[in-house]
């Protein structure tokens, strides 16, 4: 089971909101392969990754313009790579590869740790000090 910490945090309730969406898929995920159902779920997981995407890099994306984010060429980049990514596991399963859940289960938990925990945290100072909470 992966939790939500505070370490994850970066200071704005919307976008951690939006974060622990990633957190609640890998969980799902995570709990229906412990039962030989990681198959099931995963085509679920997948297009809410979609959405996802669509919501959260917008949402971090316009804050980046609005505040002039110095680090967001290599920020969208990153989201650029999540779009593809998650494009590429969606043919992946449309071709009916087997361990797909696995592959899925470790992109979510290195998109947390690295991502999240990471580069998000970035932008957290400077999202603050132009008013958001």
């Amino acid at each position: 089971m992966f939790k939500w910490d505070d370490k994850y945090s970066v200071g704005i309730q919307s976008i951690d909101n939006q974060h622990k969406e990633i957190f609640e898929a890998l969980n799902r995920l995570l709990e229906a392969m412990k039962m030989g159902q990681g198959s099931d779920v995963t085509d679920q997981i997948i297009l809410e990754l979609e959405r996802y995407a669509v919501n959260h890099f917008q949402k971090e994306e316009f804050f980046f313009q609005r505040f002039n984010f110095q680090g967001s060429t290599e920020h969208i980049t990153e989201h650029q790579n999540f779009i593809k990514k998650v494009a590429f596991l969606k043919s992946e399963l449309k071709s009916g590869k087997l361990t797909l859940s696995f592959e899925l289960l470790n992109f979510l938990k290195e998109w947390i740790d690295h991502h999240i925990l990471v580069v998000d945290k970035q932008y957290s100072e400077c999202f603050r000090q132009n008013g958001l909470k």
